[in-house]
């Protein structure tokens, strides 16, 4: 698939998650992955892969490389791998995490055991780097493959600095609001490391396998990571909103509907592990004497999980949090905007941009991603109607 300049703008998204889909398949294919009952290890990175999310890491990555004159075939594999490196991170979060569910089904851990949920996600992590030297059969240059490698390695350990802040800011909500800007700062330094450096290297990775310019390159890496910053405060902004319920987690990672889970996984998670979310920070920053007591009541209590979870949300509307967190992700979806700058006009630029405030209206549309802007539902906009049968494997391929 050759990138190609013809097409609206508003809806190319499909294209690019369609190729997605059939190079994980064709992946899973080559590597045998379940293929066998009896290989455990190779079940269970399929259990982790299927159903797939929104893939925007990897659309953005194509995008990235399409949007500086590169093609999509060159640097298909290197948008593989950066999927099977967020799967793995998925998988190693839900261990940490203590979470029984992903994507509406058993975590992997849960399914097939620690040892192998483990070993499924080492494996896929390890799968990446193999996918980026594909890239060099294809066509790219050796010296951007090896630079791409050298990225996606420091991008690798950003993560894992981030997860480790995140698990840091667990604990009594006193104590992680001690600093004088009530813990914000420390937020954000941890949504960047954990959940916008793969954004970030995404892009940067791109543009690299690409043939982009260094002018280029810098401006998509800074929009990859301003992406990332967003995306992460608009993913702890849903279970505050619609009543404290979300069954989305703007990656296809959909619940079964009924508010109890969100990205196919508990909504309270972030409250059982006692860890404040943006919102929770913001409401205490925010709130009076009185709410602030009530807040670290909540967060550090043993009581009914969702009942708590309510009343958090009810204090994040009433205080104002929920808008303060909104302005947040505006301002770095703006920064998305300017970082574009530099990029050559096209239907890729388009397509990044518009994507930055799809992120923005997945949250700010009143549980009505779609309507932002005028287009379809978040589903349909990323190309998430074929998500079910992408890969044709494994338990949850039907689900959208």
């Amino acid at each position: 698939m050759q990138r190609t300049d013809a097409g609206p703008a508003c809806f190319p998204l499909a294209e690019l998650r369609h190729a997605v889909d059939r190079g994980i398949a064709a992946w899973l294919d080559r590597t045998g992955s379940g293929a066998d009952d009896s290989d455990h290890l190779a079940t269970a990175q399929r259990w982790a892969l299927c159903p797939p999310g929104k893939l925007l890491r990897p659309i953005t990555l194509l995008a990235a490389a399409g949007a500086v004159g590169g093609s999509y075939d060159a640097v298909l594999p290197a948008a593989v791998g950066i999927e099977l490196a967020h799967v793995a991170t998925l998988v190693h979060d839900d261990i940490i995490d203590g979470d029984e569910l992903r994507r509406g089904k058993a975590a992997a851990h849960r399914e097939f055991g620690l040892a192998h949920g483990v070993l499924a996600a080492d494996s896929l992590f390890f799968a990446l780097f193999e996918q980026v030297g594909a890239c060099r059969q294809a066509g790219v240059p050796a010296n951007r493959v090896l630079d791409a490698v050298g990225v996606l390695g420091a991008a690798g350990q950003q993560t894992a600095r981030g997860v480790a802040q995140e698990v840091a800011l667990s604990g009594s909500l006193r104590e992680v609001t001690s600093a004088a800007d009530g813990g914000i700062a420390a937020y954000v330094e941890m949504a960047r490391l954990k959940s916008a450096s793969l954004f970030y290297s995404a892009c940067h990775v791109g543009a690299l396998l690409g043939g982009g310019s260094p002018e280029e390159t810098r401006a998509l890496a800074a929009y990859g990571e301003a992406m990332g910053i967003a995306f992460q405060i608009r993913d702890d902004l849903l279970p505050y909103v619609a009543d404290g319920d979300a069954g989305d987690d703007g990656e296809g990672e959909d619940g079964d509907g009924d508010g109890e889970l969100r990205a196919g996984k508990p909504v309270c998670s972030d409250l059982r592990n006692r860890r404040p979310a943006l919102p929770v920070l913001l409401a205490h920053r925010l709130g009076g004497r009185a709410e602030r007591a009530a807040l670290v009541e909540l967060v550090d209590g043993t009581t009914d999980e969702r009942a708590r979870q309510r009343q958090l949300s009810r204090l994040a509307h009433d205080t104002g949090a929920l808008d303060a967190a909104q302005s947040m992700a505006r301002a770095y979806v703006d920064r998305c905007r300017e970082a574009l700058a530099p990029v050559p006009a096209g239907t890729d630029r388009d397509r990044l941009a518009w994507l930055a405030d799809e992120v923005a209206g997945a949250t700010y549309g009143n549980g009505a991603a779609g309507t932002a802007n005028g287009h379809e539902t978040a589903g349909e906009t990323y190309g998430h109607e074929a998500a079910g049968t992408a890969y044709g494997h494994g338990p949850g391929g039907d689900q959208p």
